[in-house]
């Protein structure tokens, strides 16, 4: 083993067969970590013609460059397939403890193959892995597995779970960490329930293995010194994102409200993140590393839903349960925040199916036939939790229905409900509504994953509006780099690039310190140029996977409730999504894509992809 690459770990569930090797040093240094190895092993391993539940479907994970490291905030994994809720390119990155101990266990990358007969999990402890029976876990929640695990293997270790809707198969299933964590998107826990793969349990005695400690220190200092005393990131962590995204949002009338009917919630100050700091707030808390503690630890000790304790709400998640249904109750939101952790569930997709749901209540497209007996009107908590138990088991016609996702929902409904389906390319996007902030928000139609906000994130946004097509679309195009790199090494966005850009920390500074930490690290002596090209070129990869797959221009598009509806009220009244093609157009060029958006041959030639040029053509395509 090298031990500043690490291995990869791959097990084969049909055979029971485990094997360790040392990763190549020429893979990770191109691909660098987390997600650059899942997409790279995703393009590899799972071919055009795949089943995403069946056994042949490979789900990579994989630790960033630098997870488990003494840098601030070195949480993060990612989880990589086909994606059972999209078929498209799928991913999840998730936070924790977790992800920091699979790499000091000296693990860069797991290749998990095939499907077990029984239900299994999988203890590892540092270089010893074993496959063990989980026959005794499967039908408990993710809080009752974890509890009984850590019982059975000691507290030391962190559990990464399903709970009953990844082995039921909900497309909107995800994998939780440490209770309360989640690599939530794209249903990767309906393709860990589909290998009949319960857990993943991971203690790591070894510290995280630095070829030149005492440089790698000197950046950390330098690190905090920018960070420690920034009012901004202190004001986030007392908000967290529920605080600081929701109140924003609502200036801007951009919040999700009824299935994004609306930009603006009239209950928005029972639910916001002052209103939780005054009725249920315990603690602020942070993942591995993490000095920020954004993460919300709250209570509730009256009421109905007296005793519910969970970690959260995020921002995504208040509005899943909250504005988006037009519900006010901030005690329910925090139950069906828990209700989705210990079922495994993404609480944004889940958000999606409930919100178009009630939707089609309003408009008579469902019936109390459909729903039975389930009155879905808006604000109505006690429906809502009722069908998020209902999808986790896909009981009853709407339970099973939803399980499949706002997109699949729609398909199998059918009486033009598609109509009112928000999701792009089968995902459900962030609660920002495109109307109001349109070239930022054009991320969510060119996202590998589908309607997804965290392939691009970039500060100052919301004022490329003002801005000639042509010089947002540069913004934006260098800002995909920048926010990828978090990405690769393992890090959160938040702290390293999101909100260094906009405070007095300079993004200049931080990009420098970046490749310091990984090259103290590796022993590569890189510099952010190298990186910056790295991120690029698995952004290329991963359009390259859907090109693949026969995805086009076409495919790029915002749903309807965007690109027809006018907003009926408040500061975006009026507004329309109305700029597609040509920001489409200009976002192709800037990246070296045909007018159909696949990367032409000289584009994946610069960045090193000269095999996957060889793949796409062997696949009938011909490249530009």
């Amino acid at each position: 083993m090298n031990p500043f690459i690490g291995n990869r770990l791959t097990i084969d569930l049909s055979s029971g067969e485990i094997h360790i090797e040392a990763q190549d040093p020429t893979f990770s240094r191109k691909f660098l970590g987390g997600r650059g190895f899942t997409s790279r092993l995703n393009y590899e391993l799972n071919p055009k013609e795949l089943d995403p539940l069946s056994p042949e479907n490979v789900l990579i994970i994989a630790p960033g460059a630098l997870s488990g490291s003494p840098a601030f905030s070195s949480a993060r994994f990612v989880v990589g397939s086909r994606s059972p809720l999209t078929g498209i390119f799928g991913d999840a990155n998730g936070g924790g403890f977790w992800g920091a101990y699979l790499r000091r266990a000296g693990f860069s990358s797991v290749v998990l193959r095939g499907k077990a007969e029984k239900p299994v999990y999988i203890r590892i402890e540092d270089q010893h892995v074993s496959i063990r029976d989980a026959s005794h876990l499967w039908g408990k929640d993710t809080h009752e597995t974890t509890d009984l695990l850590q019982a059975e293997l000691g507290k030391e270790f962190s559990v990464a779970a399903i709970g009953p809707a990844g082995e039921n198969l909900v497309r909107i299933a995800g994998i939780v960490v440490d209770k309360d964590h989640l690599a939530a998107r794209c249903g990767v826990g309906a393709v860990m329930g589909s290998k009949n793969l319960k857990a993943i349990a991971v203690r790591c005695k070894q510290p995280f293995p630095i070829a030149d400690r005492e440089r790698f220190m000197r950046a950390v200092a330098h690190l905090r010194q920018l960070e420690v005393d920034d009012a901004r990131l202190k004001d986030f962590s007392r908000r967290g994102t529920l605080g600081t995204l929701m109140d924003h949002h609502t200036l801007l009338g951009a919040t999700n409200t009824m299935n994004f009917q609306y930009g603006q919630f009239s209950g928005k100050s029972k639910i916001d993140g002052e209103a939780l700091i005054q009725h249920y707030l315990v603690k602020t808390t942070g993942c591995y590393t993490c000095p920020t503690k954004c993460d919300r630890y709250s209570a509730v000790t009256e009421g109905e839903f007296a005793g519910t304790v969970v970690g959260g709400p995020e921002y995504c998640t208040a509005v899943a349960f909250g504005s988006g249904i037009g519900n006010d109750n901030l005690a329910a939101i925090l139950k069906g925040n828990d209700l989705a952790d210990r079922l495994g569930m993404d609480t944004l997709d889940l958000g999606g199916v409930l919100a178009f749901s009630f939707e089609l209540y309003q408009r008579g497209i469902l019936t109390n036939q459909d729903t039975e007996g389930l009155e879905l009107t808006w604000g109505n908590y006690h429906a809502a939790l009722e069908l998020v138990r209902r999808i986790a088991y896909r009981e009853g016609y709407l339970g099973e229905t939803l399980a499949y996702g706002v997109k699949g929902a729609a398909e199998r409904i059918g009486k033009n409900s598609e109509r009112y389906a928000v999701h792009v390319k089968g995902l459900t996007p962030a609660p920002l509504d495109a109307r109001a902030v349109k070239v930022y928000n054009f991320r969510y139609a060119v996202s590998p994953r589908g309607g997804d906000h965290l392939r691009i994130s970039a500060p100052g946004a919301y004022g490329l509006d003002d801005l000639p097509i042509d010089e947002a679309v540069r913004h934006l195009h260098s800002w995909e780099s920048i926010i990828t790199l978090p990405d690769l090494m393992g890090v959160c966005k938040f702290p390293y690039t999101y909100y260094t850009a906009t405070t007095d920390i300079t993004i200049e500074k931080m990009l420098n310190i970046i490749p310091e930490l990984y090259s103290a690290a590796t022993g590569f002596d890189v510099d952010k140029e190298e990186l910056m090209e790295a991120a690029m070129r698995v952004n290329h990869l991963e359009r390259a996977y859907n090109a693949r797959l026969g995805l086009r221009a076409k495919d790029d598009i915002l749903p309807p409730r965007f690109t027809e509806d006018p907003m009926p009220e408040g500061p975006a009244k009026g507004k329309v999504y109305d700029i597609l093609v040509p920001i489409r157009e200009a976002w192709y060029r800037h990246h070296g894509w045909d007018e159909e958006g696949v990367p032409t041959r000289k584009t994946l030639i610069e960045y090193g992809l000269e095999d996957v040029v060889e793949d796409l053509e062997h696949h009938g395509i011909t490249l530009k």
